[in-house]
């Protein structure tokens, strides 16, 4: 059975990732909190962001597919929230596909992955971005609502570093670009750019969010290997019908527009530490458009981790 667990926020936190500032990085509710929060009823947690225990080591986040919005809580803006990347931009149906993605990922394993869904829209909170940025200034109870989306990943994070002693974190977005997923792992398109030989011979894996993956791959790969080659998550999902960026035969976007990775993948991967890799995945619209083609996607794209993760563990 799938259910919300307050008491889970309290569990003990991993050391989050180096890039990170650790004075504004998310911290834990005490159950005092929680329970004021709930018995004053100004900020219903449960309102704002959903949790889903899971039982595998998989765990699916989605910042961005929130709708709800509240009169009594304030709006980001350029002034409250002095973000060099300032956006309030809706990823339409990305919580509708996370949803076929579960159910996929069900049919396909009996499993269900650990999911953390914003419902509020970001014109109030970006879940993916610091709290200084994410935060208008002043508005504790968006604050709160920060706190425990984070905290719940974290949950999610240390129940599958413990129970499983390694996993794969999949934050969910859209996009608009040309490329039909892009698939972020804390590198630029000039570092996609070099070769396989340049990659695997530098210390470029360290500023990525799967060291560990590629430290701990049970058919030995290499770097280039676990982020482009045929054993890579792009390399599953293109032989199951979802074209991407990296993957064989398509090393790096290039000069396209390329989104490849922010907060939740640097803070939450093994770029800083941690059994935890992480892979930012945007999903151009026409995978998000319609029913139909959301189901069809997400059949692809659950298959393609069941895939990469039985090849990789």
């Amino acid at each position: 059975m799938r259910f919300y667990r307050w008491f889970l926020i309290l569990c003990a936190s991993l050391g989050l990732a180096a890039c990170q500032d650790p004075d504004d990085g998310p911290r834990h509710l005490t159950p005092e909190e929680i329970e004021k929060y709930k018995q004053e009823q100004t900020v219903k947690i449960e309102k704002y962001v959903e949790y889903r225990q899971g039982n595998c080591p998989v765990i699916l986040t989605v910042p961005h597919g929130g709708t709800v919005v509240e009169s009594f809580l304030t709006l980001r803006n350029t002034s409250n929230c002095p973000d060099p990347d300032f956006a309030t931009d809706l990823d339409y149906n990305t919580r509708e596909l996370a949803d076929e993605i579960d159910k996929a990922f069900y049919q396909q394993t009996g499993k269900h992955p650990y999911m953390v869904i914003a419902l509020i829209k970001r014109n109030h909170v970006d879940f993916n971005r610091k709290r200084q940025y994410a935060v208008p200034a002043g508005d504790d109870n968006v604050g709160k609502i920060y706190d425990a989306y984070h905290a719940y990943i974290t949950t999610a994070r240390n129940e599958v570093t413990q129970q499983y002693g390694h996993g794969l974190l999949l934050d969910i977005h859209g996009q608009s670009h040309s490329e039909d997923i892009e698939l972020g792992y804390l590198l630029p398109p000039s570092t996609l750019d070099l070769s396989d030989a340049k990659l695997d011979s530098g210390t470029y894996v360290s500023s990525s969010s799967i060291p560990h993956l590629v430290r701990t791959n049970k058919a030995g790969h290499s770097f280039s290997q676990m982020l482009r080659g045929n054993d890579s998550f792009g390399g599953f999902l293109h032989r199951n019908g979802l074209e991407c960026v990296p993957r064989p035969g398509y090393p790096s976007p290039g000069n396209n527009p390329y989104f490849y990775g922010g907060y939740t993948t640097c803070t939450y991967g093994s770029y800083g530490g941690g059994v935890v890799d992480a892979i930012q995945c945007e999903f151009r619209y026409s995978y998000r458009d319609t029913q139909a083609e959301r189901v069809r996607a997400a059949a692809a794209f659950a298959k393609s981790i069941t895939e990469f993760t039985q090849a990789a563990w």
